[in-house]
């Protein structure tokens, strides 16, 4: 009786082994997690936005008067110095003359010239005239010297002389006026389109207004340009400013004197920075996938010391980073590790090989970490990048 007692027991003990077995080998294992630290350190909550450099002041060289602008010899990116020459302007040249223009300034000539002869012929008839009534004067003046002629005799010799001579002066103005207006004639026939005028005072210097570089060329080549148009922009290449476009949620955000920092721009160290003007206006601007964005334009300055940023221009792209908080000491934990709980955040924390989810509060956050106001404590674990086989009492192991 004691011997089946014994077997029956020891029957049971080893069904009851088989199935703690069984059910401890059905048991699902632990999942492999990256475990992080809850951990305290300095958060720096960036903005970040594409900008690009253009100049503070930037010159536009005009023309100041319609003229042939001779061949520019000047390239993109010379140094000017203030009241150089940059450009040169010449008389605009006298058009060519088609076929009846050329036929009536042909006949225009013809015209003067038979004018000029006739005004000629009028001059030595008003000098022949005028020498006349010269010795007329001369005998009547001896005769009246003597008594032989009337006062009024001589007088009235004297008006005849006055008024020849003032008639030969007529004709003599007369000639002249002729010889001129032949002159105009002849200039219209003459074709001034190759002619280089020599004359310094008919040469208009165009003269750069500041010292700095040569930041555009709009016409390089000899021609004929109109009064205001563009020639070249000048500038100083230290006066640079980053113009940043920014969304209007972002924008209210950011300060004057915000510090800023200036990014992938092409040099191994970043550029320091601060924001000088915030405009009061957005607009409204597409972006790439076609979306509507409200933006508002921000102007910023660099500060770091030239010599580190000399290589930029005007136009260059660089990414510009808005230091909108920056703390020492902040309990943080990664990005990575928050999802939502409803409308709540919530972490998931390693307590004695188990996940436990957590309610937390989140503050500030950037691109990687995020403030926790409150739920969990320093030196804590939680995982790192949660998934959904992962719930609350998850059985999990630190990845290896």
């Amino acid at each position: 009786m004691e011997i089946v007692k014994r077997r029956t027991l020891s029957v049971s003990i080893i069904i009851i082994a088989v199935v703690l077995v069984t059910g401890y080998g059905l048991l699902p294992g632990a999942t492999d997690v990256d475990l992080v630290n809850v951990f305290r350190g300095p958060l720096q909550v960036t903005i970040e936005e594409e900008g690009r450099t253009r100049l503070k002041e930037r010159f536009v060289i005009s023309a100041p008067t319609s003229g042939v602008m001779r061949r520019i010899d000047a390239k993109v990116g010379d140094p000017v110095q203030q009241g150089q020459t940059v450009a040169m302007l010449e008389p605009v040249w006298s058009q060519a003359l088609d076929p009846r223009s050329r036929a009536e300034a042909e006949a225009g000539v013809s015209a003067a010239t038979a004018a000029l002869k006739a005004a000629r012929e009028k001059e030595r008839a008003a000098a022949a005239d005028t020498e006349y009534l010269e010795k007329k004067l001369e005998r009547i003046t001896d005769l009246h010297a003597n008594g032989y002629v009337a006062k009024d005799q001589f007088d009235q010799a004297v008006s005849e002389v006055n008024k020849a001579r003032a008639l030969r002066h007529s004709a003599e103005a007369a000639v002249d006026v002729s010889r001129f207006e032949l002159d105009r004639t002849r200039t219209s026939l003459q074709s001034f389109t190759s002619r280089k005028s020599d004359a310094s005072h008919q040469t208009i210097n165009i003269l750069s207004p500041i010292t700095g570089t040569i930041f555009r060329i709009y016409r390089e080549s000899e021609g004929t340009v109109g009064a205001a148009e563009p020639l070249m922009d000048v500038g100083n290449v230290e006066n640079l400013e980053v113009r940043v476009e920014v969304l209007s949620s972002d924008a209210v955000r950011i300060k004057k004197g915000t510090p800023v920092l200036f990014k992938r721009w092409g040099g191994a160290e970043s550029l320091s920075g601060a924001v000088r003007v915030v405009e009061p206006a957005g607009f409204t601007k597409i972006s790439s996938l076609g979306v509507e964005e409200q933006r508002v334009l921000i102007i910023a300055d660099i500060l770091s010391p030239p010599d580190k940023w000399r290589a930029l221009g005007d136009g260059y792209r660089l990414e510009a980073h808005f230091v909108v908080l920056e703390a020492k000491d902040v309990l943080q934990v990664p990005n990575s590790a928050l999802f939502r709980s409803e409308k709540d955040w919530a972490v998931f924390v390693s307590d004695k090989g188990k996940a436990r989810k957590r309610l937390v509060e989140v503050g500030q956050r950037n691109g990687f970490t995020a403030e926790i106001l409150s739920g969990i404590h320093e030196n804590e674990k939680v995982i790192a990048h949660p998934d959904e086989s992962i719930g609350d009492g998850s059985r999990i192991q630190s990845r290896k």
